[in-house]
């Protein structure tokens, strides 16, 4: 079955189940007009807390945030009087359709329906956990892009998504599912978007794009969820990397680069793309050659965490020569050395290789490797939404931005971790979860 096929099969099976999901929706309000009075505002852009705010809201947007002595003025009011509030937060590197943790799903039984019906779930309990915005960076066959525009149409609940479609992959390179199969044997269709040479990744860049991509990935190194690669290993060579990144500019669409080595983190930033995604085994010139060149750094310590020691996997065949609590340490000491030297850290958890919903654990990892908790917050937000290229419209509570607000009790300037409990989802002027008192 073509991908095309695959997409309006995937949407139709979305919209089949819309009854259902609309039951679901039953308890969204629509908020015209609404008025939110919070305790406390955390300011992004200022990096501090303001006490009692007033957030107007109209036609899913920030009109105007007021002083809370302007309250009488106004009806349907909000009170989240003893909770704080931030921008809807944003995950930079999400894989909504797919459950890789879950060991107990042979993904290849699966009719391809089932990864947006998994979908569906994952993108519920993400909204749910503060996440308004998510940068979806691999999802096969296209079914990210299907998940997206069902958001987008309202016929399931779940965070606003840019979505990248398959990774792009050499033979034999991190994703490519044929990796340990025997020579004589190979698939119709890869679930990965497989291409070598220049020619072959410009053709793939181009099948994206046709598809409605919203940007591209690509792997520059192995990785540590496919048999047989090196996570340090180079993989594309400048060459193939740029013109990935020539073709993709072309629709004024951003790369992004699947990277652990320290050789392929330096070709693909030499090489033009956005973001490195991962950056584990990066070395002190990849930090160099990031910062001086704008690249963002995405780096996944919960899903690192979650591999590493949550399930203490082994990776004795990746060529690493260390254990997963030195490989872990490294990561930590790695992600500490590129924020103190100012690289741009855009916050991006990998879910799905950890269960969705607990991106915001995310945090306190950041924190316990050296960042600040308003730089941790400042990742997620606005300066994820500059890396997505929205930051005109989200990222942070102003006027003429989307109506993307969360609350939770107590300061997370003070406790990082009250992230992990969100209390009040709000998407454009739409409450998607209130447990407000």
């Amino acid at each position: 079955m073509g991908c095309s096929r695959n997409f309006f099969l995937l949407l139709s099976i979305l919209l089949f189940g819309s009854e259902t999901f609309s039951q679901q929706g039953d308890s969204l309000k629509s908020t015209p007009a609404q008025v939110i009075h919070a305790g406390a505002m955390v300011d992004v852009e200022k990096s501090q807390i303001t006490k009692d705010a007033l957030i107007i809201i109209e036609a899913g947007k920030i009109a105007k945030v007021d002083g809370v002595d302007t309250k009488d003025d106004y009806e349907n009011i909000i009170d989240l009087s003893e909770y704080t509030i931030l921008p809807g937060l944003i995950d930079c590197h999400t894989h909504l359709v797919l459950n890789s943790y879950d060991k107990s799903i042979d993904q290849w039984e699966l009719p391809i329906a089932n990864y947006g019906i998994m979908g569906t779930l994952n993108a519920k309990k993400t909204l749910d956990a503060g996440f308004t915005t998510v940068r979806d960076i691999w999802g096969i066959f296209y079914s990210d892009v299907a998940l997206r525009d069902a958001i987008d149409r309202e016929i399931i609940p779940g965070p606003r998504m840019y979505a990248s479609g398959p990774a792009i992959t050499m033979t034999g390179g991190h994703g490519d599912w044929e990796s340990w199969m025997a020579p004589h044997l190979q698939l119709e269709e890869n679930p990965a978007a497989i291409a070598d040479g220049v020619d072959e990744v410009r053709k793939q860049v181009r099948r994206h794009i046709k598809q409605g991509v919203d940007l591209i990935k690509i792997t520059a190194t192995g990785g540590f969820g496919t048999s047989g690669s090196i996570p340090g290993a180079a993989t594309y060579t400048k060459e193939e990397i740029r013109a990935a990144v020539d073709e993709a500019k072309k629709q004024g669409l951003k790369v992004a680069a699947h990277a652990h080595g320290a050789d392929g983190i330096k070709n693909a930033v030499k090489a033009g793309i956005t973001s490195i995604e991962h950056g584990s085994l990066m070395d002190e010139e990849a930090i160099r050659l990031m910062k001086e060149r704008g690249v963002y750094l995405v780096m996944d310590l919960l899903a690192a965490h979650y591999s590493h020691i949550e399930l203490n996997k082994d990776y004795s065949d990746r060529k690493l020569g260390e254990s997963n609590n030195e490989l872990y340490t490294r990561f930590l000491n790695n992600f500490q050395k590129a924020y103190n030297e100012g690289v741009k850290m855009a916050f991006g958890s990998d879910s799905g290789v950890y269960p969705h919903g607990r991106n915001a654990e995310q945090f306190n990892l950041m924190v316990q490797a050296g960042m600040t908790e308003i730089d941790a917050i400042k990742s997620a937000t606005i300066v994820a939404a500059q890396l997505i290229g929205i930051e005109n419209k989200t990222g942070s509570i102003e006027e003429g931005k989307w109506a993307d607000v969360i609350a939770v009790k107590g300061n997370p300037l003070e406790d990082i971790t009250v992230l992990e409990k969100v209390e009040f989802v709000m998407k454009k002027g739409k409450v998607y979860k209130s447990n407000i008192n």
